[in-house]
């Protein structure tokens, strides 16, 4: 099996509940569908779906909301990764 990288990603639990419940009737796995995701993106060289400056409050935070978030990472300890 080739090497794999580790994705870690902050997402809204019921959308992560609501998601797997699709990609279960789908036969789908999370994993899967991110490589999916991933694999389309380096194949077309953008994002496979239509990404506008419309609002997306329902679908993405606002760059301040990630902002904060990513400021408190940094207090965090993730040396356990690397084992």
């Amino acid at each position: 099996m080739p090497p794999t990288a580790i994705l870690r990603t902050r997402i809204d639990p019921r959308r992560k509940t609501a998601a797997e419940a699709v990609l279960r009737k789908l036969g789908v796995t999370p994993t899967q569908a991110i490589n999916m995701l991933y694999a389309q993106i380096v194949r077309r060289r953008a994002i496979p779906f239509p990404v506008s400056i419309e609002d997306n409050s329902d679908i993405l935070p606002t760059a301040g909301h990630v902002a904060e978030i990513w400021s408190k990472l940094d207090d965090d300890d993730f040396s356990y990764l690397a084992k």
